[in-house]
This record gives C-alpha cells, sequence and structure tokens, in this order.
C-alpha cells in the first residue's frame, strides 16, 4: 500500500506546472557591483539558416523568460552574440565566471522582476560539414565536460530548466532544399526550404536531438514498433550501411521490449538512433551511439531523458543505473567505492565519470539492502512513472528512496557519494571517459556529420 500512495502522490506533486523550475537553479551570486541573477525560461524561438551557397549558417534567437530577483540575466551561448538586444533595446552579453569558476553569459542590462525577451544572433560553425548543394549539421552533446549541451548551437539556459523550444529550419542557396531532418520534436514542411521542428516543453538542455543531411548520405530505416500500452512508436533507425541499419533495428526493439518490461510503457512518442560507430550519447527517445552502446542509451530514456538531472550533482544516479544494467543488475552486498559525486559546487554542471563505477556499485548495494520486499527494481519503475518528465535532485530522489523502502540511506549516501575517498583509498573508475561516452576531439565529432 505505501508504494501506491508513493506513486499517487508524486504523479500528482509533478504536474506540467512544475516545469517552473527556478526553485532548483542553483544561487544567484555577486557580479562586481551587481548581481548576476538564474532565470526562467518559458519560450525559446530558434531560425537556424543554412546558406549553402555562401556556405554560412547563421541562427536568430527570441527568448522569453522571467526574472524573479532583479539583476543581470545569466543564460549560456559559445559562440559569440551580436546584436543582442532586451525588450528591443541593446546590451551585450559578455562572459562571466561563476563561483566555481565555470564560464556562463550575463547580459549586460540590470533587469527588474517580471517577463522580458532577449533577441540576439549569432555564427553557427560548430559540427557543420558544407558540400556542393547541401550542409551536415547536428546538434551532439555531451555530459561529462562542462558548456557541451546545446549552449554549444543555440542560447540556451543551464540545466535546470524546462521550456518550450520551437526551431525553424531554412536553407538557401537553391530554390528547393534536399535535406533529410532527424530530431526528437515534432517536424512540419512549411514550404520548399523550410521545416519546423517543436520539441517537447519539458525538455532541458541536453534534451533536443537535431541532425540533417543530404538525403542518401545513410541507409534509413522506419517501422513502429507497439507499446505495452498499445501505442505504435515509430522507430528511424540510420547508419552508413542497410546491414548495420538492420543490425541497429533489431537490437533496439529488443532492447525496447526488455526496458518497457522493467520500467514501464516507453516514456517518448518515437525513437530514432544513429547507429555511428563511435561511443554513444542520450537524447530524449533518440541517440547518436555505437552498437555496443545501444542497449545504455535506450535505458536513458527513461534514466536521464526521461527523468532529467537537474544539475551536474543529479548526473551519476542515471549513469549507476545504466551501468549496473549493462552488468546485469547484480545484488551486491557490499557498497563499493567512494566518490564526491553529487556534493560538488552547485555551480557544477558536469556529470563526475566517478558515477560509472561508484554509482553502479551504490545501487546494487541498495537492491541488497532490499531483497526482502523485492529489491531496487520496483522503486526504479514507481520513481520514474511517478516523476517522468521532471527535473530531480539528488536529495529528492533518496528522500523518495528512503520512504519507499522504510530504510534510513543518509550515512550510506554520505559514505560513498558526498565525500571524496581517503587518500591511498580511492576506488580505480574508467581513465578518461566511459566507453559508452568516449571523449571525441572537435575533428571526430565532425567526421559522425
Amino acid at each position: 500500500m505505501k508504494h501506491a500512495i508513493f506513486a499517487t502522490l508524486l504523479s500528482l506533486s509533478f504536474l506540467p506546472a512544475a516545469w517552473a523550475n527556478l526553485h532548483l537553479a542553483p544561487p544567484d551570486f555577486n557580479l562586481g557591483s551587481t548581481r548576476a541573477v538564474f532565470v526562467d525560461f518559458s519560450a525559446a524561438q530558434y531560425n537556424l539558416k543554412y546558406d549553402t551557397r555562401g556556405q554560412i549558417a547563421t541562427v536568430t534567437s527570441e527568448i522569453r523568460f522571467t526574472v524573479a530577483n532583479p539583476g543581470r540575466p545569466i543564460f549560456d551561448l559559445i559562440p559569440n552574440p551580436k546584436n543582442v538586444r532586451i525588450n528591443g533595446k541593446a546590451t551585450t552579453a559578455g562572459t562571466a565566471k561563476m563561483p566555481n569558476g565555470s564560464t556562463v553569459r550575463v547580459l549586460g542590462a540590470e533587469l527588474a522582476e517580471g517577463e522580458h525577451v532577449l533577441t540576439l544572433e549569432h555564427e553557427l560553425t560548430t559540427n557543420v560539414a558544407w558540400y556542393n548543394s547541401s550542409v551536415r549539421s547536428a546538434f551532439w552533446i555531451r555530459d561529462l565536460r562542462e558548456r557541451l549541451f546545446i549552449e554549444q548551437y543555440v542560447p540556451s539556459n543551464l540545466e535546470f530548466d524546462q521550456y518550450a523550444i520551437t526551431m525553424d529550419v531554412q536553407f538557401t542557396g537553391r530554390s528547393t532544399a534536399r535535406q533529410e531532418i532527424m530530431a526528437n520534436g515534432k517536424v512540419t514542411k512549411l514550404n520548399n526550404t523550410t521545416w519546423r521542428i517543436e520539441y517537447p516543453a519539458w525538455y532541458t538542455v541536453s534534451c533536443p536531438y537535431f541532425h540533417t543531411f543530404a538525403p542518401g548520405a545513410f541507409k534509413v530505416r522506419r517501422f513502429d514498433v507497439t507499446s505495452i500500452d498499445g501505442r505504435k512508436i515509430p522507430f528511424t533507425i540510420y547508419a552508413s550501411s542497410s546491414s548495420n541499419a538492420q543490425k541497429f533495428s533489431d537490437e533496439a526493439i529488443r532492447v525496447f521490449k526488455e526496458l518497457e518490461g522493467d520500467y514501464g510503457a516507453w516514456p517518448h512518442p518515437w525513437f530514432i538512433a544513429y547507429g555511428s560507430g563511435s561511443g554513444g550519447m542520450e537524447h530524449a527517445g533518440a541517440t547518436m551511439t555505437s552498437f555496443g552502446a545501444l542497449d545504455h542509451e535506450m535505458l536513458h530514456s527513461y534514466y536521464a531523458k526521461g527523468v532529467v538531472p537537474a544539475n551536474g550533482n543529479a548526473g551519476w544516479i542515471d549513469e549507476g543505473i545504466a551501468r549496473w544494467r549493462d552488468r546485469g543488475y547484480p545484488r551486491l552486498p557490499n557498497p563499493g567505492g567512494v566518490a564526491n559525486l553529487a556534493g560538488r559546487s552547485v555551480y557544477d554542471r558536469n556529470t563526475d565519470r566517478r558515477g560509472y563505477s561508484v554509482g553502479s556499485d551504490l545501487w546494487g548495494h541498495v537492491d541488497h539492502l532490499m531483497a526482502n520486499s523485492g529489491g531496487l527494481m520496483p522503486f526504479l519503475r514507481a520513481y520514474f512513472q511517478a516523476n517522468k518528465y521532471t527535473a530531480i535532485t539528488t536529495e529528492h530522489f533518496r528522500r523518495n528512496l528512503e520512504f519507499f523502502s522504510g530504510m534510513d540511506l543518509q550515512v550510506l549516501f554520505q559514505d560513498h557519494v558526498y565525500r571524496e575517498p581517503a587518500k591511498g583509498l580511492e576506488k580505480s573508475a574508467p581513465v578518461g571517459d566511459d566507453h559508452n561516452h568516449p571523449a571525441l576531439t572537435p575533428a571526430q565529432l565532425r567526421a559522425l556529420l
């Protein structure tokens, strides 16, 4: 009965209105004589223009946001912006350091409480490759290093925020654009040269998937798979060869059925997989992945891009769960290693890679502690169903796990995910990045286009 109450209460607590996530933002901070303040995005409109004749890509953006505390608004964008205007008036958008040393952008204008509109322009050069009459471009992301979400491509908020994104993609240089659009949003062709992508309003900066290329560049398979809830889920699988597209398709169907059995109905209206052959990275109901990492990335459509981390200190939860699954969900009498996965600076924006090893061991141990009541899996299923499409923190996850299990887990978490190990007692962690999320150079990422 407690489990049923748990699921019911949390599902009522996390309705779409909770997507106003400013309560999950880090604290505002002083910036010289002014105050840098986090804001709540409500909607972002991006107009991407690919000039295939002039071989230049530009982005014009309009962002609507709310200021809760007066000050200079924080957002982020890696490319240098121009023509920055707030409520129609010219301003600046320089970079600044947060208290942990991480870089963000801060508007030059000090704004009062209320709703505001930001417009700006920039040139897009990251992961763009030009051909005679077409272009290949993608929003590849990574989470083990900072500033590698969609702020590489378009102006965005930080990971805590969830907001609606509309992206118009135009190709100029010829009267009819010959381009494929792969995106985990509603794609509508507006005319011979322009497509509109409407991403779900619950997405964070790590969720959108976008890849465009000329027709015929990849072998594409499209088919439907029936979910346990009766929906027909459209699958789009593409790779460099027909045999690879078939192999990825067969594996995706197998993993889809496994995950639905463990966690419930697929939480997305689609599934897209690009069989790239180079590690993997998850998006919401989509992935760019090697064959060996496909199952790992599909699990992330539940934990990571179904229930989404609100900050860098929460990213270890889903990586630990995914790696625990990779290992066959072992039940571990020993809690394993120690790492400060969740007690780092509140301004940290990356997932600690030790979450794969330390986090996986911790979940295996919690499964051992809960063995008499069915283990950890019933909680993971219930928590996901109660909290899907919301951003979560480590403390929220721990408190709900305690309520579900009846155990006090504060000491376990303090000992294993909130502190660094004593010198000489560190648990070995993957060297560099995990094999599912390998460190790729800019040239390697560009080659995947």
